[in-house]
């Protein structure tokens, strides 16, 4: 059996289609394992946006449209940057609480 890639590709390239899907199929299924830890975090992920979703279909008035969600995080974060430039200058007071 050639050891070389491409000496093993060019002779694989010879076998009947169905021998190629065959052996094309336990190729890919040999990178499963070495990819477990990135099929795991998909997994997770998923199941993180079917709960979400499921979430806002059973309590639909918790919704913001996205401009308003937009704002409020925008506001959120100009809250923590100003709470921080605060710190930084020495007022050790927390934001809004002078």
């Amino acid at each position: 059996m050639p050891s070389d890639p491409d000496t093993l590709a060019a002779a694989v390239l010879r076998l009947p289609s169905a021998d190629r899907a065959r052996l094309a199929t336990q190729l890919l299924a040999s990178l499963d394992g070495e990819n477990a830890e990135q099929a795991a975090s998909d997994a997770a992920w998923a199941a993180e946006c079917d709960r979400r979703e499921a979430a806002a279909d059973a309590d639909p008035a918790t919704e913001l449209p996205a401009g308003e969600a937009l704002a409020a995080i925008r506001a959120e974060l100009a809250a923590r940057r100003a709470a921080r430039a605060d710190r930084a200058s020495g007022n050790r007071s927390p934001a809004g609480h002078a």
